[in-house]
């Protein structure tokens, strides 16, 4: 039996258009298969705009087609906010 594998990636600051790509060369960076967890840390970023939104929604469908579980963890409470009123708080499997 393979091992659980947990994969985490930390992201700062704002999520906004400035930064998109370099959280999706993180993202892109990952080797998430079968029965891995990967873990979005969100506890330093500060904004998250409607593309930021986006490209975890994308994040969410490529990591469940993988058969792995992705959680987001640690959201400050105007970022919550954001997830909340947009709905993804009941999409995402959040700590």
């Amino acid at each position: 039996m393979e091992e659980i594998k947990t994969l985490t990636v930390y992201i700062d600051g704002p999520l906004d258009a400035a930064h998109l790509s370099e959280v999706e060369e993180k993202l892109k960076a990952l080797d998430v298969q079968l029965g891995n967890i990967v873990v979005l840390d969100c506890t330093e970023m500060t904004y998250i705009c409607s593309s930021g939104l986006r490209q975890f929604l994308g994040m969410h469908k490529d990591v469940t087609q993988k058969g792995a579980k992705l959680i987001i963890k640690g959201l400050q409470p105007l970022v919550k906010k954001v997830f909340d009123i947009s709905g993804f708080s009941q999409i995402f499997n959040m700590e």
